[in-house]
């Protein structure tokens, strides 16, 4: 295989990068994700250069990433499509076509990734549709109840049971990638705290560590604990939000209530050291804009006591209910075989038995001195997702703890020198979804003149349409809460 080999948050020089023919290009794809290598971005160098590209891959067994570049004819931007071979590359070749006109030539199924009625241009998207005697169709959305975000999931069934969903996103076009190459420094860093509501500290972690290692800066180890403390706060309280989600969809409202109770605990600790109760305004260039104190370590510590012991509680009616647990297991299955297929990250993942988890394999800030433990489960049902939201909420709980005890001196905050003139950087973060990958590219004045995005949702949101097949539909609610992913971070 051709490629510049890298590590997580290693910035690198554009000109080191190989780029080959189309075919070769390909060819060298392919012999990674052969080898075991999973697909994390495919992106012009410059969105005014769609003709020459980058493909990302990571080995996650030897903590390495490959950047494989491709050079094609600026009037023929087509090549043969790897999706037929590796399904987890389907998504990022329909956003390449959907975005830049390239054309996956074989492709098994060009299909909208943020638009609703077009594919390849002006080309109409008519959905899949199930055809014989007693077929149905439910559509949802993409008007919801409440505060949910837009998104349009189809149904075809037979009766109640489901024999295919597609899910159809995109409706908001915020064009977040854009405004960041357009924004002035102190608005980039707010522009990443947007990219999905729910995951401020893990987007923005991975925003300023790009930054940070295009200007060769290294933060204090004291910064990147504190960094690394309010990640696992983030996870905490969005991990019991998604256990209250699922109790609710199954009619525990007493557990789901108690969830909201400990989920409140988990970002008044956020509003402790930074004054904002989803971590905003606490990430800058260079640090952290707040430091811990005796009292704020008080407090939180006091608010985190209570979460483990009351949450101890609570899971264990919970994940011993036979009502709940009717309802869990052998639901919404996605098996290991089909999770690597295509490409599945995170707790998703973790709980069809795949081990990743980017603190573990691709080490970054106090991860790399202070590690957690990896935790999979093998049903890959919603026992096995809810289950695990479970065990890594203790997990988070024990390295906070751990920290707060034995916090290193050192400034919270220092200068961070000019970015690199032609050059890029990956930076990958495990968000409490599963891995976010960021993505830039400087011109010869050091200028980002590329910025790319991938939310875990991206990779996900494909594998609820395999864990609703053959499964009722009245299983929908609680199947998708477990899943908990993001229509904003998809749709940037």
């Amino acid at each position: 295989m051709i490629s510049l080999q890298v590590q997580n948050n290693q910035s690198f020089r554009l000109d080191e990068i190989p780029f080959l023919d189309k075919h070769k290009f390909t060819d060298s794809v392919a012999e990674g994700l052969t080898n075991g290598y999973r697909m994390i971005g495919l992106f012009p160098l410059h969105k005014n250069m769609p003709h020459k590209i980058i493909s990302a891959l990571v080995d996650s067994d030897a903590a390495s990433l490959h950047l494989i570049g491709g050079e094609f004819q600026k009037d023929k931007l087509e090549f043969e499509s790897l999706a037929n071979q590796f399904p987890q590359t389907n998504y990022f070749e329909c956003e390449l076509a959907e975005n830049y006109g390239f054309i996956p030539i074989n492709h098994p199924w060009i299909r909208p990734v943020r638009k609703q009625s077009t594919v390849l241009g002006n080309k109409p998207y008519q959905f899949y549709k199930l055809e014989g005697p007693e077929v149905h169709e439910v559509a949802v959305g993409p008007i919801h109840a409440g505060i949910i975000e837009p998104g349009h999931f189809r149904f075809q069934c037979h009766g109640e049971l489901v024999y295919h969903l597609e899910i159809n996103l995109g409706y908001q076009h915020r064009g977040i990638e854009s405004l960041i190459l357009d924004a002035s420094t102190n608005q980039r860093v707010i522009l990443s705290e947007s990219i999905a509501g729910d995951t401020v500290v893990g987007h923005t972690f991975a925003h300023c560590s790009t930054i940070e290692s295009l200007a060769g800066t290294q933060i204090s180890l004291r910064a990147q604990v504190i960094r690394s403390i309010v990640e696992e706060l983030e996870r905490i309280a969005m991990h019991l939000s998604g256990l209250g989600g699922v109790a609710n969809d199954i009619g525990l409202a007493i557990v789901a209530s108690s969830y909201g109770r400990l989920r409140t605990l988990a970002i008044n600790s956020l509003a402790e050291i930074s004054g904002s109760r989803f971590g905003r305004g606490l990430f800058v260039y260079g640090g952290v804009r707040y430091d811990f104190n005796d009292e704020n370590i008080r407090q939180i510590t006091n608010k985190l006591e209570v979460v483990k012991n009351d949450s101890a509680v609570i899971n264990n009616f919970l994940f011993s209910s036979t009502g709940a647990l009717t309802r869990f297991e052998h639901t919404g299955t996605v098996s290991k075989d089909f999770a690597q297929q295509i490409g599945l990250v995170g707790v998703v993942a973790r709980s069809s038995g795949i081990e990743s988890d980017t603190r573990i394999h691709f080490p970054y800030g106090a991860y790399r001195y202070f590690p957690v433990s990896l935790i999979t489960l093998p049903s890959g049902d919603v026992f096995a997702r809810a289950r695990l939201r479970a065990l890594e909420i203790d997990e988070s709980l024990r390295f906070i703890f751990e920290q707060l005890e034995n916090l290193p001196g050192g400034e919270i905050k220092i200068n961070v020198g000019s970015i690199a003139p032609c050059s890029g950087v990956i930076s990958i973060v495990e968000g409490w979804r599963g891995e976010i990958v960021h993505t830039a590219i400087t011109d010869e004045v050091g200028n980002i003149v590329q910025y790319k995005i991938k939310d875990p949702s991206f990779n996900n949101w494909y594998g609820m349409n395999l864990a609703l097949r053959e499964t009722a539909i009245s299983d929908f609610p609680v199947i998708n809460k477990s899943f908990d992913l993001s229509y904003a971070g998809h749709d940037l």
